[in-house]
Order: structure tokens, then C-alpha cells, then sequence
């Protein structure tokens, strides 16, 4: 077929190794739409080329997860089309809107392992820090013990 892009293409023209499109093509099939026969070469559209690419720029680019670049690319889906918005206004502004709220739940989880990691390792700092000013201490102790043990006998 014409017009249609081989792997090794795809990766040039991308700039990635062709392992990270079969890679990308196993996480994001939904959204390629890949129709290989059996015994033929898998061959790309433009329109899967430029999946790839959006693909590329969420994950290297603006560092999205996996999850949340499919987030992303449901979202712009239902943005891209006229009759979703047109049609289905309230069901795209309540999805943008739960998946904000996700989002922000997650990154609240995260935030509060984050605080309690943070807590612990103050805790373990200062239980480091008593247990050294007491050896510290101990040290102190012992040297003077043996200074004054040494006069003693210097002494006698």
C-alpha cells in the first residue's frame, strides 16, 4: 500500500529505537488501531504516525506515566471531536473534570507517603543523632577517666 510506513521509518523519522514503538504499539494498541494480516510486515498510517509522535512527546517530552499519557490522549480525543462537544458537552466537561480530580487525589496520596517518609527519617536522624552525642559523650567520659586514672597514679 502507498503511503504507508515501515518500523525502521517510523523509528527514523521519530528518533527512537524500534523496540520502544513495539513497545508503545503493545501499551497503546486502543488507540493505533493496528491491522496486521498474518504473514505480513506491519506497515503505519500518517494518521498512526502522529499517534506515535503525540505518544513520544507525553512520555519524553512532558513526562507523562503510561496511565496518565492515555489520560491524555482519551482527553484529546473527546475534545478533537465536533460532535462530542457539541453533543456530549456535559459527559466531556465531567470526565475532564473526574480525571482532574484522580489526578489530584493521587498526587494528594502521594504527597501524604511522602510526608510520612520525610517523618520517619527525622525520627531515624535524631535517634542517630542521640545515639551519637551519647557515644560522643561516653568517649568524653572514658578519656577523662583514664586522665585522671593516669594522675592518680602519676600521684602515688
Amino acid at each position: 500500500m502507498a503511503g504507508r510506513l515501515t518500523i525502521k521509518e517510523v523509528s527514523s523519522i521519530l528518533q527512537v529505537e524500534e523496540s520502544t514503538i513495539r513497545f508503545w504499539e503493545k501499551e497503546f494498541e486502543e488507540y493505533l488501531n493496528l491491522d496486521v494480516q498474518k504473514g505480513q510486515r506491519k506497515r503505519y498510517t500518517q494518521q498512526q504516525l502522529e499517534i506515535l509522535s503525540k505518544i513520544k512527546e507525553l512520555l519524553h517530552t512532558e513526562l507523562y506515566t503510561i496511565k496518565g499519557a492515555k489520560r491524555r490522549l482519551d482527553l484529546d480525543n473527546s475534545i478533537a471531536d465536533p460532535l462530542a462537544i457539541q453533543h456530549n458537552f456535559k459527559t466531556t466537561v465531567i470526565y475532564m473534570l473526574s480525571s482532574i480530580m484522580k489526578e489530584l487525589q493521587k498526587t494528594q496520596e502521594e504527597s501524604r507517603k511522602l510526608a510520612q517518609e520525610v517523618e520517619l527519617l527525622r525520627r531515624e536522624r535524631n535517634k542517630i543523632a542521640a545515639q551519637l552525642a551519647e557515644e560522643q559523650n561516653k568517649s568524653l567520659l572514658d578519656l577523662l577517666k583514664q586522665k585522671m586514672g593516669l594522675k592518680h597514679l602519676a600521684e602515688e
